[in-house]
């Protein structure tokens, strides 16, 4: 867990990292989860076996982890600059209207989650995997459901007061630049309060990017190995979507055909 203080901070530019990260993401571990997820053997009419279950858990974890790593750097990264986190203009335009304070909103962790719930068998149609996959979701235990209505529930108090906290230090900062604006000491003064902004900013990032990573844990942790195996493979998709050079194109185009005429 980061601390306040006497922790390394990171001075590599965040989006360095994340394309290392999302490189090694959609290069290796996205392809070795769906290879181990598609190595099912029939043995009999009534029984499936997946191959390895022990090399199924192998990358569920390691999937798991990653994701888990990327959260950590995003706190070292706060402590550098949180500036680049929060207003990150290497984000494309795809990515940017999923952002909430800096990264992914946490709600899209269970939205993610109702989506297998609420249809089982809609990623077939993306990649055919085996039985005990197509059935992971088809009766969803009453603890996860219950374990969906808590973590929703708590975003529902958490979430708005994060988005609080972050707009009362922009409204504070611009407090009193405007007293020291009007009483002649706006250079005085400026240092300060942009640092004590930062400092806050940093403080209410950190907080929710701990919300977004014990979200995703809670999640797994409730999960048999091939419900994890899907969600994660959904979830890594889903990243991996952003960067499809067809998709952004079209979102684009949509953007200048509903941009108003000057």
């Amino acid at each position: 867990m980061m601390k306040s203080s006497g922790r390394k901070k990171s001075s590599r530019p965040f989006k360095d990292f994340y394309a290392e990260w999302f490189s090694h993401l959609k290069g290796t571990l996205l392809p070795l989860l769906r290879q181990s997820m598609s190595s099912a053997t029939l043995l009999d009419s009534d029984i499936l076996l997946i191959s390895s279950s022990d090399l199924l858990s192998t990358h569920v974890h390691l999937l798991h982890t990653h994701f888990q790593s990327y959260f950590k750097a995003l706190d070292l990264a706060a402590l550098h600059d949180v500036s680049q986190l929060l207003y990150p203009d290497w984000r494309n335009p795809l990515e940017k209207p999923f952002l909430w304070l800096g990264d992914l909103h946490p709600n899209l962790f269970t939205h993610l989650l109702r989506s297998f719930i609420n249809n089982p068998n809609y990623h077939n149609s993306c990649q055919p995997f085996p039985l005990p996959f197509v059935v992971a979701f088809k009766d969803p235990s009453e603890d996860l459901i219950g374990l969906i209505k808590q973590i929703e529930c708590g975003l529902r108090v958490m979430a708005p007061a994060l988005v609080s906290r972050s707009r009362d230090a922009q409204v504070g900062f611009v407090d009193r630049i405007g007293s020291d604006w009007v009483e002649g000491r706006v250079l005085e003064g400026l240092s300060g309060a942009v640092k004590d902004q930062m400092e806050e900013l940093m403080s209410v990032f950190v907080d929710a990017n701990r919300l977004r990573g014990s979200i995703l844990a809670e999640i797994i942790d409730a999960l048999d190995v091939y419900q994890s195996a899907l969600y994660l493979e959904g979830l890594a998709q889903f990243l991996v979507g952003f960067k499809d050079a067809h998709l952004l194109r079209d979102f684009k185009q949509c953007g200048i055909l509903l941009s108003p005429s000057p």
